[in-house]
């Protein structure tokens, strides 16, 4: 008799232990019913490849609720999404499945509309829906792709073809050899020549249009039959004083005909340019890192050239690509009210355009940081192999500023490491520590690696 009712006293302890579980995990909302917080509401898509159930619903990159079911209707997919209460949603929302990077999971991204004063009650049904691309598809133009590859290779080596390839093979290796030499020979001037090319075109092409328009002399000697007689008397003087300077008469008649004072003004003019060659030497280096954001498993690279004006000066010029983009804000109005959209632009280039000034160790750079203004102190250690970095710059609008400290180390000549804290406080939560790998070239070592290179294709 004991025995029996100290069991049931055992049960009857471990019923209530569960039963107050249940109620506290009630109470913090660890098993809240989906119609405490969310409302429904279902979207028609043509196919949901890769989209599970589950899955986020984004609004701006974030999120608003999930993917409570996915079912077969009408030979089309009809997605029921479960949205956080709170969250409206204008009618004209459209809903566009993509997937996080390239092999990345799907999701569910919402791009709320125009029409803010008309909302989607819970059950009703999103009308704007869009699938993403099947990888399928591509899968299949590139195996067609491959195919007509294989048929050009096998038409190509039939027949005598195998000939035809090596012939072809030895022209244009004589070719890209002359090309190489050209460029060698006459790299620099055939730049300057195209760059100067192209100035000439815009500029004629605006003269030409001035010209149509009858504007300026020449429009108007093109126009106007009254400035011919005046462009004859201009022609008839010039043709005298051209005379006069080819006989020797008058100072630029002298200066012409006199080889005395053209060398003079060679010299000086010799002079000048060294001096200013000397005192305005400009080197260029190349920097590129990419770092692994450790909270969200993605990779953010940037790239940039360093314009050295003088050896404590110098001009930053680059790119970054941010997994998070940019956000991007529209104010509407209407007789029905205000309202702010709110979006996300991802993996969107930021630029990058500072002026940097060293005084001793300490590096202060000023300018454009990731599309924001901002400034930077690097101060550096142990012969310049160790750089401690920090920069604030400007973030998305209406959020708190972009803070980021880090550190790198030169291994070798050419490569670096680098690790620190990113966006630490950020309001949108996307402080995460990061650590990465960059690589820096010189212009001696560029033209190093590119004379390099050129002896390799001309061998």
């Amino acid at each position: 008799m004991y025995k029996t009712s100290t069991e049931i006293k055992v049960g009857l302890f471990v019923l209530a232990a569960i039963l107050v579980v249940g109620w506290m995990a009630m109470r913090l909302g660890t098993l809240k019913s989906y119609r405490e917080s969310y409302y429904q509401i279902d979207a028609v898509f043509d196919q949901v490849t890769g989209l599970k159930e589950g899955v986020a619903v984004e609004i701006a990159g974030i999120s608003v609720g999930h993917v409570g079911r996915i079912a077969l209707f009408q030979d089309k997919a009809k997605v029921t999404m479960l949205i956080l209460n709170g969250v409206t949603l204008p009618v004209d929302t459209h809903a566009y499945i993509k997937s996080q990077g390239i092999l990345g999971d799907k999701y569910v991204d919402l791009v709320p509309g125009m029409r803010a004063a008309e909302t989607i009650p819970p059950g009703g049904e999103l009308k704007n829906a869009t699938s993403a691309e099947d990888l399928t598809v591509l899968v299949e133009k590139l195996g067609a792709v491959a195919d007509d590859l294989k048929k050009l290779t096998t038409a190509l080596t039939a027949d005598g073809g195998d000939e035809d390839i090596r012939t072809i093979l030895r022209n244009v290796r004589e070719v890209s050899e002359s090309l190489n030499e050209l460029a060698k020979a006459n790299g620099p001037n055939l730049t300057s020549s195209l760059s100067n090319l192209e100035k000439a075109s815009r500029n004629l092409e605006q003269i030409t249009d001035k010209i149509s328009r009858g504007e300026g002399s020449l429009g108007q000697l093109i126009n106007s039959d009254a400035l011919i007689g005046d462009v004859r008397s201009a022609l008839s003087t010039i043709g005298d004083i051209a005379e006069k300077i080819n006989s020797g008469q008058g100072t630029i008649g002298r200066l012409v005909n006199d080889d005395t004072t053209i060398n003079k003004i060679d010299e000086v003019l010799t002079g000048v340019n060294e001096y200013i060659s000397e005192g305005n030497a400009v080197s260029v280096a190349l920097d590129f890192r990419v770092d692994f954001m450790t909270r969200y498993s993605f990779v953010k690279g940037s790239a940039g050239v360093k314009i050295f004006t003088s050896p404590d000066r110098y001009y930053l010029l680059g790119v970054t690509a941010d997994y998070f983009g940019s956000y991007e804000r529209k104010d509407f109005s209407s007789d029905s009210g205000n309202w702010v959209l709110e979006s996300r632009n991802r993996s969107r280039l930021k630029i990058n355009a500072q002026i940097a000034q060293r005084f001793y160790n300490f590096v202060i750079r000023g300018g454009v940081i990731e599309s924001g203004g901002g400034v930077g102190v690097d101060y550096y250690l142990f012969d310049d192999d160790l750089t401690l970095t920090f920069e604030a710059f400007s973030g998305d609008f209406d959020h708190n500023p972009h803070l980021r400290a880090m550190a790198t180390y030169r291994l070798w000549k050419f490569m670096y490491i680098s690790a620190g804290y990113d966006d630490f406080i950020s309001d949108l939560h996307r402080a995460s520590p990061f650590f990465g790998i960059g690589f820096f070239f010189t212009d001696d070592d560029l033209k190093l690696l590119f004379g390099s290179a050129g002896s390799l294709l001309g061998s």
